[in-house]
């Protein structure tokens, strides 16, 4: 008797989702060091900085000073940093949906080609907004990586059952004498208390009530976010209900031979 066991998919969704907002937090970083580099701020900083070191000529220090971003063209710089390192991993597909979606409405308007140019302090709220949605990035990377782990530790054990029901299912119950029997059915039975235990743990999970490493997540958001897609929404509670099914048809079995025999 087997069971197919939809948690290892569970397992391998969490991980490519951890991996997905960790390449997003990295994305984020560099868009941030794109908005300083396109800052007319940055061009000013430049040109004092170079004007200030010895030796150095005024030719030199022009040259510096206007080989940086210009003012006009840090919207234009900014629009294709974000198109080229954030809009791969948004959920909009359209370059105006994701920066209203990821930045915020108004510094989407801000960014528009209509702005013409970086109004005062845009640079620094695009900074502040992409170092904010890194750390909001990052804990849900963490927040997936606790349920890939959790996931994975039911599914060693769900391995762990299923491969001594087939190993023990090698013996024909009419092979073994009523001692033996009887401790098949003792075996199962702690197998069902595992499965009991696992699905308590479980559902603790989903109603919020064990949150290590997910603060600020809410835990319904997280699996939905996981395993919205998949046929049923909650697998790993599904593969032990069918687990457990499994190992209850096997008792009854066990039982009816022992009945047999008294």
């Amino acid at each position: 008797m087997t069971v197919e066991l939809r948690t290892h998919d569970a397992v391998e969704r969490a991980e490519s989702e951890r991996e997905r907002i960790e390449g997003k937090v990295a994305a984020y970083e560099r868009f941030a060091e794109r908005v300083r580099e396109a800052s007319p701020d940055a061009g000013q900083r430049a040109a004092t900085s170079t004007r200030s070191a010895p030796g150095q000529s005024a030719g030199d220090a022009l040259a510096v000073g206007t080989s940086s971003v210009g003012n006009a063209d840090g919207i234009s710089v900014v629009r294709e940093a974000f198109r080229d390192i954030v809009l791969p991993y948004a959920d909009a597909d359209s370059l105006p949906e994701a920066m209203a979606d990821e930045l915020s409405p108004d510094l989407a308007a801000a960014l528009s080609p209509a702005a013409g140019a970086f109004a005062p302090g845009l640079a620094d709220q695009l900074v502040l907004r992409a170092e904010t949605r890194t750390e909001e990035c990052q804990l849900l990377a963490d927040a997936t990586a606790t349920e890939r782990d959790r996931a994975r530790e039911v599914a060693d054990e769900l391995d762990a059952v299923t491969d001594w029901v087939a190993e023990t299912d090698e013996t024909p119950l009419l092979q073994l004498g009523f001692e033996d029997l009887r401790e098949r059915h003792d075996r199962l039975a702690d197998r069902r208390e595992t499965c009991d235990r696992l699905v308590g743990e479980r559902q603790a999970t989903i109603r919020g009530t064990r949150r290590e490493g997910l603060t600020g997540i809410r835990e319904r958001e997280l699996l939905d976010h996981l395993y919205g897609d998949f046929e049923e929404s909650h697998p790993i509670l599904a593969d032990l209900t069918r687990v457990d099914d499994l190992l209850a048809d096997c008792q009854r079995a066990v039982r009816r031979h022992l009945c047999a025999r008294v």
